[in-house]
């Protein structure tokens, strides 16, 4: 395990050195020749973008603000080693754990944030991508459809057959021995899902909050173009960039950039993110191993 953990902490140095080589940037000028000001209006904007997100996962969790704050910051670092829900997601749903909700529905309320995370910047790639298109982006609109229609199908089917007892189908798949025990914490899950989207309003407010956070998190690339709606879609097209499944995005966030901005201000933009994102991991010592082994024993005796 720490052979593979030491090989994915290494993958996005190991991309960024060969992106260097490929295209003759020399790392070290790339540093000394850093906009102060860029760097910190870009580490002011990654807060600041955290902190309106946490507001909105504080609503959505019904945790407290700092609570949401903190396991904001560590589900993206978590993301730089483990990508998707096994991820981030699960990070930040152990974190809400020490408020007193059980691991189920935890981990659902921590879906239903990305929920909002990615559908909203999908969205948002898919209606102003085209204004700066290049070829090289066609990969990443089918990742951003990709991403609305699964999420979209997904809590579509929990919100349509959020009911009591299981549908036909589902009876079927909890009759296996070892998933019969989740019954009750399916269900649990499924209802708090449609309880928290169920509100029109609320579910607008989530969404543009999560907007108006990806907006303000465009801020520095103004500095460099000028233009704000240019520097909104360098923004988004990193971040659909980041929902490739592999850790870091490593390579494909590098492509993505690519694609809209000069090399060496990819090399800038990824440096910075990853060192913006790894500040999370500070907050890893407040996850215990057996705590966690027993949150899951609990859940899987829900019934």
């Amino acid at each position: 395990m720490e052979r593979k953990l030491v090989i994915v902490a290494v993958l996005p140095i190991a991309v960024i050195i060969g992106y260097a080589l490929i295209f003759k940037i020399d790392l070290i000028d790339v540093f000394l020749s850093m906009d102060p000001v860029f760097v910190v209006l870009f580490f002011l904007s990654y807060i600041t973008q955290c902190l309106i997100l946490a507001y909105r996962d504080s609503m959505i969790s019904k945790v407290n603000f700092f609570t949401s704050f903190k396991a904001r910051l560590f589900g993206n670092g978590i993301s730089l080693i483990i990508p998707g829900a096994a991820g981030p997601d699960l990070a930040r749903a152990i974190l809400y754990t020490k408020k007193g909700i059980s691991l189920d529905k935890a981990f659902s309320i921590s879906l239903i944030e990305s929920f909002f995370d990615v559908t909203v910047v999908s969205v948002m790639f898919l209606i102003l991508f085209w204004l700066r298109f290049s070829p090289l982006l066609i990969i990443f609109v089918f990742v951003a459809f990709f991403n609305v229609a699964m999420w979209i199908a997904g809590f579509g089917y929990v919100y349509g057959t959020s009911h009591e007892t299981l549908n036909r189908l589902e009876q079927k798949i909890f009759t296996f021995k070892y998933i019969k025990p989740l019954e009750r914490a399916y269900l649990d899950s499924k209802w708090l899902i449609k309880d928290r989207l169920s509100n029109v309003k609320m579910a607008s407010f989530y969404s543009a909050l999560t907007v108006i956070g990806y907006i303000l998190q465009s801020l520095p690339f103004y500095l460099i173009f000028s233009s704000y709606l240019k520097s909104i879609i360098i923004n988004i097209t990193y971040q659909v960039s980041l929902l490739v499944p592999i850790p870091s995005a490593a390579g494909a966030a590098e492509l993505a950039l690519t694609a809209i901005i000069p090399p060496s201000l990819v090399l800038v933009v990824r440096i910075l993110e990853l060192i913006a994102y790894s500040l999370g991991l500070i907050f890893v010592n407040d996850i215990k191993f057996s705590e966690l082994r027993e949150k899951v024993k609990e859940v899987w005796k829900v019934s």
